[in-house]
């Protein structure tokens, strides 16, 4: 493959539209995808539009079936990209877009020495019912391309932030999400790999491989509960999680 300080400004470039720079397709291997996306999220940072956390895609084995993969990835969260709840999705312009419910979390500064699952507990400030929006710009069959482009992401959306009951159990909270008034299915934390506090874990360790770090005050994005969605225009989404709360939007021309 070309230098990596090309690639990343090939990358950059490419912004605006999205996916894959002519001469890079099938072209990077995993790693350089990852430091790639890194890269131009320090771009982003520079221009503005800073990274305000994380997300971290594929914990769900039904996921990873469905794009043909075996292990989690991450991508980045930005600030421009945060919706509310009631959000109206312009679908103007998008690449093939799903949607997915998960769980977010703000983290608190705890996160620095956190190696169990009850650290993370202690480094969790509060809770978001939400929406992950993607989009299909590369084929997941090219692994590493749709890592440099951002792991498919196009933006979150938030529902209301709790503060976490002392005895809510992550993994057996459940989701149930719900398209223009139809039960689409319903699953536990346990999906996210067992419990979505092991994302965060994940995240933190494999994030030490590229030399990045959980900030305190970082969003995470810990996986979608149930398989990606497809969003057609007038399609309202509807996420409910038992003793969190709810999250929707929906999706306009």
């Amino acid at each position: 493959m070309a230098d990596i300080s090309e690639a990343i400004s090939a990358f950059w470039n490419q912004r605006q539209k999205g996916g894959v720079p002519d001469g890079y397709a099938e072209n990077l291997d995993p790693d350089d995808g990852f430091r790639i996306q890194i890269a131009v999220q320090e771009l982003h940072d520079r221009d503005g539009d800073g990274r305000i956390g994380w997300k971290v895609a594929a914990t769900n084995p039904a996921v990873q079936q469905q794009l043909g993969i075996d292990e989690p990835a991450f991508g980045s969260l930005r600030r421009s990209r945060c919706y509310d709840n009631g959000h109206e999705l312009s679908l103007a312009g998008l690449v093939k877009p799903y949607a997915e419910c998960e769980i977010c979390f703000e983290i608190n500064d705890n996160i620095i020495d956190a190696v169990t699952i009850e650290d993370v507990r202690r480094s969790l400030t509060k809770c978001f019912p939400a929406f992950e929006l993607i989009e299909k710009r590369v084929p997941m069959s090219d692994f590493a391309g749709a890592m440099a482009d951002n792991a498919e992401h196009t933006a979150i959306v938030l529902g209301k932030g709790i503060e976490i009951p002392f005895d809510l159990d992550f993994s057996t909270l459940e989701c149930r999400l719900t398209v223009n008034d139809e039960v689409i299915g319903m699953a536990s934390g346990t999906a996210v790999l067992g419990n979505p506090l092991n994302s965060i874990l994940w995240l933190k360790e494999r994030l030490k491989r590229y030399g990045a770090v959980i900030s305190p005050g970082s969003l995470i994005m810990t996986g979608s509960f149930l398989r990606q969605h497809p969003i057609s225009e007038g399609d309202r989404f509807l996420a409910e999680f038992s003793g969190i709360g709810s999250v929707e939007f929906q999706g306009v021309k």
